[in-house]
């Protein structure tokens, strides 16, 4: 017997020993830690037993030296079965690098350059504004943002006694080299703020929370990993891929990440500000943005420039950013009446997602009244909805629609061609697709969890370049004849065996690795 074998066996008695009830649990592991699910008998999310080190029986203690025996330094999938006190199976799957991606559905991406709509990847056009000619920095707002430092310097010292520590500012030769890195020109009043101060370390709330890093730092942040900032779920399987729009409306360009966001100044608290050098219509070169760990959906909009922003702060020293209205909103449903509670709502020009729970009956036409809705979601863990009529309200910018329950009829959809992101789930009686052949930009859909009449028409559907099924839909699927070239990226849902070696064969391209297998069984 080898390492690995003996390790499954280790990782097998340590399951069953754990085990409360017959069930089984897939974990997925990589080199930051692990993901896992459980399940009962009938193959439903369960909660069947304890493995944590504190119980005794550290299972994924023993999973992460399974993972290393094996030498993956990739995608590593296990499944565990058994009965407590009796038998066990061990499964797991290894795939290479990029190959599978290590997750609790098994995913293929075939192609990893693949970008959704409003997901630009780097190597943007840059913006004409942003072009670098060499000249020094504006004087008159060289003038101002000098006159506003000394202005926020004298008060911060009444207050506290001692001046702030900026530091000298740098250089213009000294600037124009950082911009070279950059490949941009900064906004004037960027380029005046660096003049005065060399950078804010010591978070004096010269930009409120804020505080400008040194140039140099804002150099190598704009070039870790790809140029530009931020990345709003830009993975193929995000939960939710749409991009919602920067509230006020018109002034940010709705984007996942923009090479033309450069950030500069941290709040030392998980959030960071950025120069937008690419506005929308409504926008300025220059203005000022927000994303990080309280920023929870789109990147934020601060201020139309440094120089407003220091305004704001020497008019009211304790100035702190307004808070972006909720794009979200999250309903319960309990019986009332959708239409009405949107007429009711005092937000609904802000609103973009709408998460429905608590549902029995619903018309998606109810919720009309909201112009600038995206994403729809229909989905409780607590009980499923009866009937979902899928009729788009016409003139709504829906671009996901995600629901949940016994009854739908996905021709439904066909007028809204807007739709980008499709998922369908818990259906008892089988349904038609064939009518979704009629949606433009349908890129993603999701039928794992639904009962399908018509698996085959999804050849058919125009656009479509993310694809998740489960292991019988795959399996008649490819029985057709029909072929993944046109996907980017596969995804065997439910609870489909990992192990399916013949969809992972048929859903990679031609010099991907092949998934590495092995099994092993416990006595009974």
């Amino acid at each position: 017997m080898d390492e690995v074998e003996s390790l499954m066996h280790e990782v097998g008695a340590a399951f069953v020993a754990g085990l409360v009830r017959v069930g089984s649990m897939r974990a997925s592991l990589s080199a930051h830690g692990h993901q896992s699910q459980t399940y009962d008998d009938a193959g439903d999310a369960a909660l069947i037993g304890r493995w944590s080190a504190s119980s005794g029986t550290d299972v994924y203690g023993l999973l992460a030296r399974l993972r290393s025996a094996t030498g993956v330094d990739g995608a590593f999938v296990v499944e565990l079965s058994g009965e407590p006190a009796g038998g066990y199976a061990v499964d797991y799957h290894a795939g290479g690098h990029g190959g599978v991606l290590p997750a609790l559905e098994p995913m293929v991406v075939r192609d990893a350059e693949y970008r959704y709509p409003d997901h630009p990847p780097a190597g943007m056009l840059r913006p004409a504004a942003a072009a670098n000619d060499g000249r020094p920095t504006d004087p008159d707002v060289l003038v101002e943002v000098r006159t506003l430092v000394e202005q926020f310097v004298a008060e911060h010292t009444r207050r506290s006694g001692a001046p702030p520590d900026f530091g000298p500012g740098y250089r213009e030769a000294e600037i124009l080299a950082a911009e070279h890195q950059l490949g941009v020109r900064l906004p004037e009043d960027l380029r005046a703020l660096y003049r005065v101060i060399h950078d804010d370390g010591k978070e004096s709330g010269l930009l409120g929370p804020f505080s400008p890093a040194p140039l140099e730092r804002v150099v190598a942040w704009y070039h870790e990993d790809r140029p530009a900032s931020y990345g709003w779920n830009d993975d193929l399987f995000a939960d939710i891929p749409v991009v919602f729009e920067t509230h006020p409306y018109g002034h940010v360009r709705r984007v996942s990440r923009s090479d033309w966001w450069v950030t500069f100044a941290p709040d030392h608290g998980g959030n960071y500000a950025v120069v937008d050098l690419d506005p929308a219509g409504s926008g300025t070169y220059g203005q000022i943005l927000s994303y990080g760990r309280d920023v929870d959906g789109p990147i934020a909009h601060v201020a139309g420039s440094v120089r407003q922003l220091l305004h704001e702060v020497v008019a009211t020293p304790d100035w702190e950013p307004p808070n972006p209205p909720a794009h979200e909103w999250l309903l319960d449903l309990d019986g009332s009446d959708l239409a009405d509670l949107v007429a009711a709502s005092a937000d609904r020009s802000v609103i973009q997602f709408v998460h429905l729970r608590r549902a029995d009956r619903l018309r998606l036409t109810d919720l009309a009244g909201l112009p600038h809705l995206r994403a729809i979601r229909v989905l409780d863990v607590r009980q499923k909805a009866t009937h979902v009529d899928l009729a788009i309200p016409p003139g709504l910018p829906v671009e996901q629609v995600d629901v949940t329950a016994e009854h739908f009829a996905p021709e439904r959809l066909a007028t809204a061609r807007s739709l980008r992101y499709v998922t369908l789930a818990g259906n008892e009686a089988p349904v038609q697709i064939a009518a979704l052949a009629a949606l433009p930009n349908l890129v993603r859909l999701d039928l794992a969890g639904a009962v399908v009449a018509d698996v085959s028409a999804i050849a058919n559907l125009p656009a479509l370049r993310v694809l998740t099924l489960d292991a019988e839909q795959w399996q008649e699927l490819l029985a057709t004849g029909w072929t993944p070239k046109n996907l980017a990226a596969a995804r065997l849902g439910g609870r489909g065996n990992v192990a399916d070696a013949e969809w992972h064969d048929a859903m990679r391209r031609a010099g991907q690795p092949t998934m590495r297998h092995r099994t092993i069984r416990g006595p009974r």
